[in-house]
């Protein structure tokens, strides 16, 4: 009897001191007592995915959606990697910061892209773009990044929307260089020859001279992409020119190779 009543008290006191636990936990939590129950995942993702938007804020709503989507939201870039503000904090103003929209005003923009981006950041600044979004305050400011890719789900331009992009600019009416969406869309066409040669190479020239010289090829695209940003149309068609030539050249090359073992 005497050990049946001692297991009896010992799991009375176990049962007690377990609730008293919980309870004490609940109002640590509900008092933000604990320093993780501040903490959260992403309150960015949990606020902001919430469908009450698309009938509030359908302009936040879609903002949203379009980064769910996006090559950034594949890459891990979250919302404080451009905006700032702190995604482990639940309160909203925390979570913000002091001034959310900082990054992303409209001449910040380059400096946020660059922190990724910054072969292609280094062309631009070298740009007549760039000169005009630094210095001029008035409603010809620009264009930024955004103007041509996009803020969320970007995309490259290619020979099908460089014409559409540049002409908002540079067309007849407002006299600035409107022969410059032509020329856009005629190197970009070359562009599109020099994937084609590319690839024609890469999947019948020989694997071993295959790669050494397409290694070579793709740090003369790399140099190119940067070239682009600054928008010397010039300097681009060359580089274009030089780059083509040696896959063409390449090209002709692995076609006599293909016939020689033919035969």
């Amino acid at each position: 009897m005497n050990c049946q009543r001692l297991d009896r008290n010992i799991s009375e006191k176990r049962y007690l001191f377990l609730l008293c636990f919980l309870v004490n936990v609940a109002f640590l939590v509900g008092t933000g007592g604990l320093a993780f129950a501040k903490k959260v995942e992403n309150s960015c993702v949990d606020c902001h995915s919430d469908s009450d938007f698309l009938v509030t804020n359908k302009k936040l709503y879609n903002y949203f959606q379009q980064w769910t989507s996006s090559t950034h939201n594949q890459e891990e870039v979250t919302c404080t990697d451009c905006h700032g503000g702190n995604q482990e904090e639940a309160d909203k103003k925390l979570a913000h910061g002091k001034d959310i929209d900082s990054n992303v005003r409209f001449a910040n923009v380059p400096d946020t892209c660059g922190t990724c981006h910054d072969d292609i950041y280094n062309g631009y600044r070298k740009s007549p773009h760039f000169e005009n979004l630094t210095k001029k305050k008035d409603g010809h400011q620009g264009p930024n990044c955004v103007t041509c890719h996009g803020s969320l789900n970007v995309a490259a331009l290619n020979v099908n929307t460089v014409k559409k992009t540049c002409v908002q600019c540079h067309n007849e009416k407002t006299k600035n260089n409107p022969e410059i969406p032509d020329k856009a869309e005629n190197l970009l066409n070359q562009f599109l020859s020099i994937h084609r040669f590319y690839r024609y190479i890469s999947l019948r020239g020989e694997p071993t001279d295959t790669k050494s010289f397409l290694t070579g090829i793709d740090g003369q695209l790399e140099d190119l992409s940067t070239t682009w940003h600054t928008f010397d149309l010039k300097n681009i068609a060359t580089k274009t020119r030089t780059v083509l030539d040696s896959l063409s050249a390449k090209r002709d090359e692995v076609r006599k190779q293909m016939k020689s073992r033919q035969k």
